[in-house]
């Protein structure tokens, strides 16, 4: 059974990296809801930190999405 409180951070953490990279509120919650569809099917077992791990994921899909972040 997973964690719900995991699942939870992992979703936070994801739309707060999201945000951070430019994406607007409902794009960053989208994003956070698929990166953590993605690392369950995935398989959380493996990742030594699934929240940082998730961070990073939404961090990627933003700009990728975006098209620019505050790095650019």
């Amino acid at each position: 059974m997973i964690d719900v409180e995991l699942l939870e951070s992992m979703r936070a953490a994801a739309r707060r990296a999201a945000l951070g990279m430019g994406a607007e509120p409902p794009l960053a919650e989208r994003i956070a809801q698929d990166v953590v569809a993605r690392l369950i099917a995935a398989g959380l077992a493996q990742l030594d930190d699934p929240i940082a791990h998730a961070a990073a994921c939404g961090a990627g899909d933003a700009v990728a999405l975006v098209g620019r972040g505050r790095a650019a």
